[in-house]
């Protein structure tokens, strides 16, 4: 049945939206993420101090507690580093190791000589942590630049696999795990997508748990993550898990997260917070919370999102040594510090209530716009009396003199509880006896009165 002033083809038009917006608002919120916490590990790399053992155990701590459940270990060397530390602290202290994965390279095999065992291998073995991912380089080009070629590396992979499912634990839901990460899948479709589906195909046969990828420059488009996720799901399907990991560059890797769980795939293996390589990369942070936002219910079964805010401000600290910057999205100072009615963030569609993931929503006086709106509540936030909160010609006054200390070239912070202070005082001097009492009606003001 039509609705009414709408034609057939209104209605097809109508109907189209409407299925296109639900059906994938639908499975954001119905998905049931999985992750593995990159935190001790991601943000090594571009971390101007680095990870002392002390900033490795409360990362890990920190994310454990936020409720991930599993774990991907920073990198192993010749040589000792905090990683083997790590390692210590955990085997001393009775961790049990079933949440943790080490990152082992595929190397090319030759033929009469020992399985390569690296010092990842060999501290995987060690210490008996029982879960693995294999990181492989399928580009063409580097695998010719190593004296390889597409078969050999193929036919290595495999070996690889099969030999890590004889050397870890049987294989049981904590333990004998094996991803297969594949660094470059993006690279190898521009120079040979009936290779990258090749490799697909070959992994959907052999015994593991499933497939990590990323877009190591970070600068694919998220429709070419749907489509990869949509090839590998061809050939593994679930329960076998894929996980994406997009960086930074085009500023599309949190949407090219939610892409992989829109073309079928579990989620991301990643840091909480942003910081990794070389910009950074689409975090657990911002991919759960953009699940928040489609009403997705497991997102806080599943994790303590009350603790959001605060880890990501003591993770900002370890990995840079600084406050999170004011403008960040979701966890920035400015996020919920609203500048006008229409910014604010409640329970409507896509919205993210800020108080789920631990924040106290607020307003920010700034000097070229403070609608009343904004200064009835900034005012009121800071204990003015209803006269002074809810005073719309002490408001318009205050307007018209921030305005005009801009117009002299002076700028100041008027948000700032002493200069607000301030500047009441001198409205309220300016307008002395003539000052009209309060007026509730501001609040309601409609979007025009914004720009009077």
């Amino acid at each position: 049945m039509l609705d009414p002033g709408l034609n057939s083809t209104d209605q097809a038009v109508l109907d189209a939206t409407v299925s296109h917006i639900e059906d994938r608002v639908k499975i954001l919120r119905d998905t049931e993420p999985y992750l593995i916490d990159m935190s001790a590990r991601e943000a090594t790399l571009s971390s101007y101090l680095g990870h002392t053992l002390d900033d490795k155990i409360a990362l890990y701590e920190m994310a454990r507690d936020l409720g991930f459940h599993d774990f991907g270990l920073s990198n192993f060397f010749a040589f000792p580093s905090v990683s083997d530390g790590f390692m210590e602290y955990l085997v001393n202290g009775g961790h049990s190791l079933d949440p943790f994965f080490t990152t082992v390279a595929v190397e090319p095999l030759v033929d009469d000589q020992p399985f390569p065992m690296g010092p990842a291998a060999t501290q995987t073995m060690h210490y008996g942590i029982p879960n693995t991912i294999l990181l492989v380089e399928t580009r063409p080009a580097t695998l010719a630049a190593i004296g390889t070629d597409n078969q050999k590396m193929l036919d290595d992979l495999r070996r690889h696999i099969r030999e890590y499912r004889r050397l870890l634990p049987s294989r049981t839901a904590r333990r004998g795990r094996i991803y297969v990460r594949l660094a470059d899948p993006f690279d190898t479709y521009d120079e040979n997508p009936t290779y990258l589906l090749q490799i697909i195909r070959m992994l959907g046969e052999e015994d593991i748990t499933g497939i990590l990828f990323e877009d190591v420059k970070g600068t694919r488009f998220p429709f070419e993550t749907y489509a990869l996720v949509k090839m590998m799901r061809h050939y593994h399907p679930k329960p076998r898990k894929i996980l994406a990991h997009p960086h930074t560059a085009n500023g599309t890797e949190d949407a090219a997260a939610l892409e992989c769980i829109l073309a079928g795939g579990d989620g991301v293996w990643s840091g909480f917070t942003p910081q990794a390589a070389q910009g950074g990369h689409g975090s657990a942070l911002m991919f759960l919370t953009n699940l928040m936002r489609a009403r997705n219910p497991h997102v806080r079964r599943l994790f303590n999102t009350e603790k959001f805010q605060e880890v990501a401000e003591r993770m900002w600290q370890i990995h840079d040594h600084i406050d999170i910057p004011p403008n960040t999205p979701v966890v920035g100072e400015r996020a919920y510090l609203y500048v006008d009615k229409y910014f604010e963030q409640t329970d409507d569609p896509r919205d993210l209530d800020p108080k789920l993931i631990g924040r106290e929503a607020g307003y920010q006086i700034m000097p070229s716009w403070a609608p009343a709106y904004v200064l009835q509540r900034r005012l009121a936030e800071l204990g003015y009396d209803h006269d002074i909160s809810h005073n719309s010609a002490l408001h318009g006054k205050m307007r018209a003199m921030m305005n005009a200390a801009l117009n002299e070239g002076r700028q100041t912070k008027f948000d700032y509880p002493e200069n607000l202070a301030t500047l009441v005082e001198q409205a309220l001097a300016e307008l002395g006896d003539t000052t009209p009492p309060a007026d509730d009606s501001a609040s309601a003001s409609a979007l025009t009165q914004r720009y009077r």
